[in-house]
């Protein structure tokens, strides 16, 4: 047991195992966000955005590698009693963004080119809003499930 926290050392491990999927999150929208905004600049930020992307692109392939390891989201949106028709709706609507990203990131990786940038502005205004949504809504439903079972209490200060 740890005594400042009265936890067995599995349940910290959970804890910031839960902290980090919503960190993940919480980074992947921020960044989402940036890329957005540096898309609308004039064409002389396509490195700056070229860069971004490529993080954004890791950021996003580790986090659903723990993702996946992790958690099932469909069994989280069960258990905070959506409806099965809601359920499967969220799931074809990740099933759609994880493809509709991987053709994102194939066409605009490495390098975003000069001729391309006003293509990538439309299409990054089109993708990192969904992106963004996808994980703040996945955010609220992994808190409200830590919350629910136990994992991290109400207000509670997770230990990273």
């Amino acid at each position: 047991m740890r005594k400042e926290f009265d936890l067995p050392d599995n349940d910290l491990a959970e804890r910031a195992s839960w902290a980090r999927l919503i960190g993940d999150h919480d980074r992947i929208a921020r960044m989402s966000r940036a890329l957005a905004a540096v898309s609308a600049e004039p064409v002389s930020s396509r490195g700056k955005a070229s860069a971004m992307l490529a993080r954004l692109a890791v950021v996003v392939a580790d986090h659903l590698g723990v993702e996946r390891e992790m958690v099932d989201m469909t069994a989280v949106a069960m258990a905070a009693d959506y409806s099965a028709d809601t359920v499967i709706d969220m799931q074809a609507t990740l099933d759609l963004l994880k493809q509709d990203w991987k053709a994102f990131i194939a066409r605009w990786l490495p390098t975003i080119e000069a001729d391309g940038w006003t293509q990538f502005g439309i299409d990054a205004a089109a993708m990192l809003p969904r992106l963004s949504r996808q994980v703040e809504q996945e955010n609220r439903l992994l808190y409200d499930g830590a919350v629910r079972y136990g994992i991290i209490g109400l207000g509670h200060t997770v230990v990273h």
